[in-house]
């Protein structure tokens, strides 16, 4: 039986590379320049591809920009490691060069939304609307575990980085995104597996994204701060849950607790989804993004 096609996008991208911070950013692009801009950002262990499914479903024009994070996709590595606090300076320093002296409406997933959250409360006035896809803080770290975890990111740096594990081709890291995400269909799991992978010497195939972001943050998430941000938002923000169950809904009041610390948020929840939910049901997401930054 031969093989499923990859997924064909409807609106393809355009790509461009901008110093950030003395590193190489690959930055990718849809929609006309003049038109409404959106920032997206992605996910850990993902790339700007991952939204290629939720932009095709728009159906107005928006000019989208979404930029591979340090050390994702095709955007160069950082070989002095990776700190969440470098996502922020990092997205500070590409809105003034991609869209200087505006508000912007700024939609992140995962990672990504927590970096868009974080920083609409420490830029409020850059952000004129925020979405957060499935990213809405962490669980509240033990602190009796800091030990344990400085351990760890120590050791980090006294072993060589283990490299990802070869593939012999698109197809077995298509089934790789698939067993991680059964809702995933075919077609766009080799898209994803194309788009977010490299070529070897030997001919082998891995993952683009740098070794090192397996590693765990040298500083654990602390909610009582995660809180102070989001309570200096100001922007109307929008919460769009997937169908999962996570850690935070064992918490007394859930996420609808957590929403409550922003003044103007809508929160809402796609059920049947992963939590790649802009993978599972990417026309819904898009219908509901676009209403609310429209």
């Amino acid at each position: 039986m031969p093989e499923p096609a990859a997924y064909s996008p409807r609106k393809p991208p355009r790509s461009r590379f901008l110093s950030v911070r003395g590193l190489n950013t690959h930055v990718r692009e849809w929609g006309p320049p003049g038109a409404p801009p959106l920032v997206l950002l992605h996910g850990s262990r993902d790339g700007s591809a991952t939204f290629q499914f939720m932009v095709d479903e728009f159906s107005g024009d928006f000019h989208f920009i979404a930029p591979d994070m340090r050390g994702y996709g095709h955007t160069q590595w950082s070989p002095g490691g990776y700190w969440f606090q470098d996502f922020l300076a990092d997205l500070d320093i590409f809105l003034d060069m991609v869209l200087p002296g505006v508000a912007i409406a700024l939609i992140g997933h995962s990672l990504g939304g927590m970096v868009a959250g974080v920083y609409a409360g420490v830029r409020p006035a850059r952000v004129a609307k925020l979405v957060a896809l499935d990213a809405f803080g962490l669980p509240d770290s033990d602190p009796t575990q800091t030990p344990d975890r400085l351990a760890r990111w120590i050791d980090t740096w006294r072993a060589a980085p283990q490299p990802s594990r070869p593939y012999n081709s698109l197809a077995e890291m298509a089934e790789r995104l698939r067993k991680a995400n059964g809702l995933l269909s075919g077609d766009k799991a080799l898209f994803l597996a194309a788009q977010m992978s490299r070529r070897r010497a030997d001919g082998a195939y891995e993952w683009s994204f740098d070794p090192l972001h397996r590693a765990p943050f040298a500083i654990a998430h602390r909610k009582a701060e995660w809180e102070a941000c989001m309570r200096r938002i100001t922007a109307p923000a929008l919460w769009l849950a997937s169908g999962r169950r996570s850690q935070i809904d064992a918490e007394p009041g859930g996420l609808a607790a957590r929403a409550a610390l922003l003044g103007n948020v809508a929160l809402e929840k796609i059920e049947g989804t992963s939590h790649n939910l802009h993978h599972d049901k990417p026309a819904e997401v898009a219908r509901i993004v676009e209403a609310f930054v429209a």
